[in-house]
């Protein structure tokens, strides 16, 4: 709510036509009030979100200012011009009608009409307190981001004999640290994917001198040293706050005594250790508080037979070999650019069909369902973001803009542009689910140390989603969901054992936007949905999204590795924080419900995904370079050309190699390139008018008449095979 307060020596107003049509009857004549306080008031859309309070803090305001200037006479005067963004008038004249009734215990209070075009006059008195504004509205619980200390928690989990191993020489690597630099001590020690770390505080460790402390570590495992038990007047200050919080016996190896947080952590002696290796570095802040010291995290492996260290350095060989980073430099798919700036990858002409690729998939396989593309720009003013929440969610990871006038926000999500499109238009029940489907780029400001290659980025494409429905609609438009997310990651090949989150609220309220009722109500839903759709969830406390339960689903890739990407995300709370509303069978304003839903998250990363996934083998209809055309002499190059018109003419992504090369050379280029087909031209196939066809897996047809061959692979294409 906005007001401006005059302290006036008289007002003279009247009423002169209806602004409203539903404003009430009054009459025209000339109005006066003499030594008064004048409030000038505009009720704006936020104020509807708790209309009592609003008028609980309208009175006070008006109170506390009469007091000051000493007036008896008040006037309550609605002046729509002083915002924007008004909210509801049936809200708006409420709020005046019930705080005149309770001005009037102290004061004589006029209200000049509501609904009417007014003309008045006034004469200011000029004294410092005689002209002053306030704003407020209701109370909405703050989602700023707090970093706060999170406590150690015990893991009960058996851990294999393969995990203690790594545990044992994480320990080990630690002690190796700390006799290798003096100041060095020990946090906490865990497990990570396929290896364990050590956090480091104390001291600067890096790959300069990983071989230092791995040749302490192997001095170490030859003196064969015990786990024994500790005594925590041993401990250092990190390792007796790990106590504190978990309460748990104390460890001794060597010199180095510290709490594990696992049961049964550890390998009865060093001398076990057969192979052993530190794969990599980091950084982690203590107690994961970015207020505290940040740490430098060290990764180790060790294994107890020399087989088990060859078989990870084998598969870690194949994961160097697939990484997205390699392959996307050698097949010229994406760019990293110092100048342009971290985590903003440009995507080449080869990259960008792949990313269009995905796209159009997606849109095939939502066109059908109901939903409508929008288009929305990529900055907003700073007030949507603080209505939505995500002002104070994101905070310093907003990039602010300011204008000429007004200050801006590079849109983090997209759903409140989406907000506002739906509460722009009226609809009725009729029109229900309204889903809008839009692939776009938001924009956060992800720390530089995270930021890797496509898959962890500052400008984030999302194929985003939002459904505007009923409740009873719910279960309904969650199956439509699923089936869209399983046939295009089954397209893909990664639909295999996959499970779900049905992410839920935490214990931690001041995280979450919405009471408990609503977020009761959400969460039933939403499992039911995935009961009715047949899904194998699990439910995961303090993993829902800040204004509602989700569903995330988890796809595994060809080396196994488990990635978070499709989600269903229901949202009882931003229809309440936009006042969103459909009009019923009744003919009353109802609340809708809304889905966020992404199917490929966060489309950079999925990108870099499939990239690994394939290891730069795209199929057919993903690839950016279908078919490469390779001329055997120059004799050959004309009929060469008309192969490679035709199929140009059918939007085939074909490349021609006609140059005055060796054909080995262009075949090795050709496979470095991973075109699908290779097809040949010599002086055979130009007499006969047919084509040599190398598929990339090496099957080779010689003889293909041009059209069956442009046929059936226009078809693999459709098909998506």
């Amino acid at each position: 709510m906005r007001i401006i307060t005059i302290h006036a020596d008289f007002i003279e107003f009247k009423a002169e036509k209806k602004a409203l049509k539903t404003a009430p009857d009054v009459k025209k004549d000339l109005q006066r009030a003499e030594e008064c306080l004048v409030v000038l008031t505009a009720f704006e859309k936020d104020d509807e979100k708790d209309v009592k309070a609003v008028t609980n803090k309208y009175v006070e305001q008006i109170k506390d200012i009469a007091n000051q200037v000493k007036a008896k006479t008040i006037v309550l005067y609605p002046y729509a011009h002083l915002s924007s963004r008004l909210g509801n008038p049936k809200d708006a004249q409420l709020v005046l009608e019930n705080a005149e009734k309770i001005l009037k215990k102290e004061f004589m209070v006029t209200s000049a009409p509501f609904g009417w075009y007014k003309s008045f006059t006034l004469k200011c008195k000029g004294h410092p307190l005689s002209e002053l504004s306030r704003e407020f509205g209701p109370d909405i619980p703050s989602m700023k981001k707090e970093f706060k200390d999170v406590p150690f928690e015990f893991n009960t989990k058996k851990l294999t004999k393969d995990e203690q191993t790594k545990l044992s020489a994480a320990y080990l690597t630690g002690l190796a640290v700390t006799k290798a630099f003096e100041k060095a001590k020990i946090g906490e020690v865990g497990l990570h994917l396929d290896q364990a770390f050590v956090d480091i505080a104390g001291a600067k460790v890096g790959p300069g001198n990983f071989k230092q402390v791995e040749n302490q570590v192997k001095k170490l495992i030859k003196e064969n040293l015990k786990f024994q038990k500790g005594n925590q007047k041993d401990l250092n200050e990190l390792q007796a706050a790990i106590l504190k919080d978990v309460k748990k016996e104390v460890y001794k190896l060597g010199e180095l005594s510290f709490v594990p947080l696992f049961s049964n952590p550890v390998i009865a002696t060093i001398g076990e250790i057969v192979a052993f290796k530190i794969t990599g570095d980091g950084s982690a802040y203590w107690k994961g508080n970015e207020n505290n010291e940040q740490l430098t995290r060290l990764y180790v492996v060790g294994f107890n037979t020399k087989e088990a260290f060859d078989k990870y350095l084998k598969a870690r060989e194949e994961k160097e070999k697939r990484s997205h980073l390699r392959i996307g430099k050698d097949q010229e798919l994406f760019v990293i650019s110092d100048l342009v700036g971290a985590g903003l990858p440009l995507l080449t002409p080869k990259g960008t069909i792949i990313r269009n690729e995905i796209i159009k998939f997606l849109w095939d396989l939502h066109k059908h369902k109901g939903y409508q593309q929008v288009t929305i720009p990529h900055i907003a003013k700073e007030e949507l973001y603080k209505i939505s929440g995500h002002w104070d969610k994101f905070g310093d990871e907003l990039f602010k803009v300011q204008g000429k006038s007004d200050k801006f926000v590079m849109k983090p999500m997209n759903c409140p542009h989406h907000m506002v499109l739906f509460d722009s238009f009226s609809y009725s029940y009729r029109d229900m689910p309204v889903r809008y489907f839009e692939a776009t780029t938001v924009y956060r400001d992800e720390k530089s140390g995270q930021l890797t290659g496509l898959s962890r980025v500052r400008a984030i494409t999302q194929d985003d989603g939002h459904l505007f429905l009923r409740v009873s609609q719910i279960k309904q438009e969650v199956k439509s969901i699923v089936e869209i997310i399983l046939e295009f990651f089954s397209t893909l090949g990664m639909a295999k054992n996959y499970w779900v989150s049905l992410s839920l609220k935490g214990e931690e309220k001041e995280k979450y936007l919405g009471d408990d009722k609503v977020w009761n109500t959400a969460e039933k839903a939403l499992e039911e949905a995935a009961k009715e759709a047949n899904l194998p969830f699990k439910k995961i406390k303090g993993e829902a999204a800040f204004y509602g339960p989700k569903l995330d689903f988890m796809f595994k890739d060809a080396l196994g590795r488990e990635w978070q990407l499709a989600t269903i995300q229901l949202d009882f709370n931003l229809p309440e924080r936009f006042n969103l509303s459909f009009i019923n069978e009744k003919g009353e304003k109802e609340r809708p419900v809304v889905i966020h839903r992404a199917i490929s998250g966060a489309l950079e990363r999925c990108m870099s995904i499939l990239i690994e996934n394939y290891a730069g083998a795209f199929p057919t209809w993903l690839s950016p370079v279908q078919v490469k055309v390779l001329t055997v002499t120059d004799r050959n190059v004309k009929f060469a050309k008309e192969v490679y018109k035709k199929m140009r003419e059918q939007d085939i992504r074909v490349f021609l190699d006609d140059r005055s090369e060796t054909f080995n050379k262009k075949v090795r280029e050709a496979q470095l390139e991973q075109a699908n087909y290779m097809v040949t031209i010599g002086d055979k196939e130009e007499k006969n008018k047919t084509l040599a066809i190398r598929s990339r897996n090496g099957k080779v047809k010689f003889d293909v008449n041009p059209n069956e061959f442009i046929n059936g692979l226009l078809e693999e294409i459709k098909k998506r095979k």
